[in-house]
């Protein structure tokens, strides 16, 4: 395709942040960027709660195992080698024909896993991360992840091993509280470890809005949550979005975080609940407080929406045997304190009628590109190669389906000019960047 290119960068997921930054370290100025569109039209996506004991999140999965997709093939993914055992034992034990494939079983073993799961022996494949790359088997029809990804990177392109063959699949996502806790543990050395944990936590708990839309917005594309196609869960069944203030919950809970400093004590996650629900040791109670009248299971929903938008935030301290995370007040508390400022939680309210393709044109909403990147130009629509591709011109990208991409052939600069670029003199040589939001390959 690009034979005088002496440098070619490839990536299977990347935000247009990393892109300039990559950009950036590599020293690659006015290099030309091809990007497919993250949208995989077939795969639908849906955020499940997750039950709160083992014995039911066993029983959710094997019913989706036996009835929803009896006879199909996919994959569940695990956070630790540990959880994956468990599950597939678990899953065992109810007779389903499920194989455990982590980076600790050794080669041999984990080929056979691999071959008895390509074979249709296993209907399914319990796994860690390290079930990726390679990964080509075309009839996957269901990605399960047990608990949360690390990202939202690492979400979509373990769930874009679905639907290779273009056919319908699914991707569901089972979600707790309780997960954030462990896997936070697990990231928060690193330097984006918690922000992009919390991108993920945020999918989860948007209770309206499509799921492509979150996605794209991740991934700093415009969407229109039309477009969809009733291929995501809150898109397949719309429900009304109301929302709730959630300040002097918020002012409640600062209330207890303090109360137990006072008699020494640092509470997780957990422990600020029971306390909140007028439960657990008395000492960390408050009186003056009152006991919520909705679920616990819409208190933890507030209390992780606090927390990804600032107003919690997590103290991590080490024991010999884990690391624990405790709540403390977060970076926004201050005005979280203010008789002026309102905390706004959106939520799902009454169901409402799905539109028809003919009423949902009538009625579409442009989604707006969202990023904290202020240079992100708005696409400008330009016509190429008698093609019509879109060109971000801050980061020099244009946008093509990936087909497109294969067949593309650029003569020169009068082609197509990336906006910011001079005209090569004959002696210059094009980079490019290639970026592939839909595979691992």
């Amino acid at each position: 395709m690009f034979p005088d290119v002496p440098i070619l960068g490839l990536t299977a997921t990347s935000t247009s942040r990393i892109t300039v930054d990559v950009q950036k370290m590599l020293c690659i100025q006015g290099c030309l960027v091809l990007r497919a569109s993250f949208n995989r039209p077939n795969l639908y996506y849906e955020v499940r709660t997750k039950a709160s004991s083992q014995e039911e999140c066993l029983q959710a999965v094997e019913d989706l195992l036996k009835t929803r997709y009896c006879s199909q093939s996919g994959i569940i993914y695990t956070t630790s080698i540990k959880d994956c055992e468990q599950l597939m034992h678990g899953l065992r034990n109810r007779k389903l024909r499920v194989g455990c494939y982590h980076a600790n079983l050794e080669a041999p073993l984990r080929s056979k896993v691999h071959a008895k799961w390509l074979s249709g022996e296993y209907q399914a494949v319990v796994a860690t991360i390290a079930f990726g790359l390679g990964i080509d088997k075309p009839d996957v029809r269901f990605v399960i992840h047990y608990s949360l990804s690390k990202s939202m990177e690492n979400f979509y392109q373990e769930s874009g091993r679905a639907g290779r063959d273009n056919k319908r699949a699914e991707c569901i996502l089972m979600y707790r509280l309780s997960d954030v806790f462990r896997i936070s543990s697990m990231v928060f050395t690193q330097q984006t470890g918690l922000q992009n944990l919390y991108r993920i936590v945020e999918y989860c708990l948007d209770a309206s809005r499509c799921r492509r839309a979150i996605i794209a917005s991740h991934f700093d594309e415009a969407w229109d949550s039309q477009d969809c196609n009733a291929m995501c869960d809150h898109c397949c069944k719309p429900k009304e979005r109301k929302e709730m203030v959630v300040t002097s919950f918020c002012q409640a809970l600062y209330k207890l975080i303090s109360n137990a400093a006072a008699v020494d004590t640092k509470l997780t996650a957990q422990k600020l609940l029971d306390a909140w629900y007028g439960k657990g040791a008395a000492n960390l109670r408050d009186i003056s407080i009152p006991v919520p009248k909705f679920s616990r299971e819409t208190g933890e929903v507030i209390l992780a929406h606090l927390l990804v938008t600032g107003y919690l935030q997590e103290d991590f301290h080490f024991t010999p045997y884990s690391t624990i995370s405790y709540l403390k007040r977060g970076p926004k508390a201050a005005a979280a304190m203010s008789d002026k400022h309102n905390i706004i939680m959106h939520i799902s309210g009454k169901s409402v009628p799905l539109l028809s393709s003919e009423e949902s044109h009538k009625t579409e909403r442009k989604i707006p590109l969202t990023s904290n990147n202020k240079s992100l130009a708005p696409y400008q629509k330009i016509e190429t190669l008698n093609e019509t591709m879109t060109k971000s011109v801050s980061l020099k990208t244009t946008r093509v389906p990936k087909v497109e991409v294969l067949d593309q052939r650029i003569a020169s600069d009068d082609d197509i000019q990336v906006c910011g670029a001079e005209k090569r003199r004959s002696s210059w040589k094009r980079k490019v960047i290639v970026l592939d939001t839909d595979s691992d390959d």
